[in-house]
């Protein structure tokens, strides 16, 4: 049951990725998935639990993250897939989610809880390697942590927007890491 779940809630992704979040239905997730719609509703009551599954998907939590700032500078600037998808799906889910969930209402604030917990991970990863003498940091680990999502969210929005190749921000990425992070040698 659990594999369905995960087949729906990606199918939603990569619906929303391509259609945006108005625009993708029960059909369209179930088209997508290869499931019937009472398929679908044995997980799901309506679109909107979906959707705010695909919200969670992925969320960024403190395991997640490595224990060296070299590993995690390698993994934002590795663009060849994310959590099983492209980089380019998972880039314009994000974003698509995102743009949606600026306006006020439901989806705001379902996203807006997950957003604050990723940015308060990021925070304390980035104290923590500040603190044990890794990385030292040029701003606050807050300010950092919203930099390095701003630079993220908003070099990989301006390549999608403007048909450049994903492949070609890994330098741009690196170089707006090292504006932010210093890694300090062993």
């Amino acid at each position: 049951m659990r594999l369905q779940r995960d087949r729906i809630v990606r199918a939603t992704i990569e619906c929303i990725s391509r259609m945006g979040i108005k625009r993708t239905s029960i059909a369209s997730i179930c088209q997508q998935a290869g499931l019937s719609a009472g398929a679908v509703y044995v997980h799901f009551r309506n679109k909107d639990e979906i959707i705010a599954e695909a919200l969670q998907f992925g969320a960024m939590t403190g395991s997640m993250l490595p224990r060296s700032w070299a590993t995690f500078r390698a993994q934002i600037t590795n663009l060849e897939s994310q959590m099983g998808f492209d980089v380019a799906t998972a880039a314009r889910a994000r974003l698509q989610l995102y743009a949606e969930c600026v306006h006020p209402g439901p989806l705001h604030d379902m996203l807006k809880p997950q957003i604050e917990r990723s940015r308060d991970v990021l925070v304390q990863y980035l104290r923590t390697m500040a603190d044990e003498g890794k990385i030292r940091l040029v701003m606050s680990p807050l300010q950092t942590a919203l930099s390095i999502a701003s630079l993220i969210d908003g070099m990989l929005w301006i390549a999608l927007s403007s048909d450049r190749p994903l492949d070609e921000l890994r330098e741009d990425l690196s170089a707006g890491l090292d504006c932010f992070v210093t890694a300090v040698d062993p």
